[in-house]
């Protein structure tokens, strides 16, 4: 287990691309991308890589066949560098989010990359397991995976049962909730100090 020292706004995501994707992953990929993008709050849904304007439709991240893109932007004038993945062989790619509220999509993107893309991409988190532990039970939850795999190992003391994680499953879950780059930040903080306390308890 990667010790947890990294602040949320420090972390970097790696991902190297180790095999072609099939069209039916890439299908899979499609669809389950989708459905997360339609599930968030939108606060926490990407925008255009280019202006930043909050994307309106899932159907806007696949920018040309066989090629899927999206940037982030908060309350103020950050706007997020474009993170894009294609069906072909993609470059590797080092992704920083500066803990803005994209973070969260991004690491969803990542995590249906890796099971969905099964034994294409390497990635991997510079604060370790503890980058995927939310995003994983966010994504059982809502049925977008079938078991806790990820990229990185990460405690499952507790694992979805645990009153702290379903607050934190819920306040990034539904169209309809509100929630500001302010509210992102608490999430965030909440989310690695309650990973490290499982980590602790090990």
């Amino acid at each position: 287990m990667t010790p947890i020292s990294v602040p949320p706004q420090h972390v970097t995501y790696t991902v190297k691309q180790s095999g072609w994707i099939s069209p039916s992953q890439w299908h899979s990929f499609t669809l389950v991308v989708t459905e997360a993008f339609w599930l968030l709050p939108v606060h926490l849904r990407p925008c255009s890589p280019t202006d930043g304007t909050r994307l309106e439709r899932a159907s806007m991240m696949f920018t040309h066949p066989g090629a899927f893109e999206f940037g982030g932007k908060d309350e103020g004038n950050y706007i997020s560098k474009s993170v894009m993945f294609t069906l072909d062989m993609s470059p590797d790619l080092r992704i920083e989010t500066e803990g803005q509220p994209i973070d969260f999509f991004t690491r969803i993107a990542l995590l249906m990359l890796y099971h969905h893309c099964s034994g294409c991409f390497e990635i991997t988190s510079s604060a370790g397991g503890v980058s995927w532990a939310l995003p994983v039970r966010w994504a059982i939850r809502h049925q977008l995976i079938a078991d806790s795999n990820a990229p990185q190992p990460f405690s499952t003391h507790g694992f979805i049962t645990g009153a702290a994680d379903e607050l934190l499953i819920r306040s990034v879950s539904g169209a309809e909730r509100p929630f500001t780059t302010a509210d992102w930040g608490l999430v965030s903080e909440l989310e690695f100090a309650l990973e490290e306390l499982k980590t602790d308890k090990r």
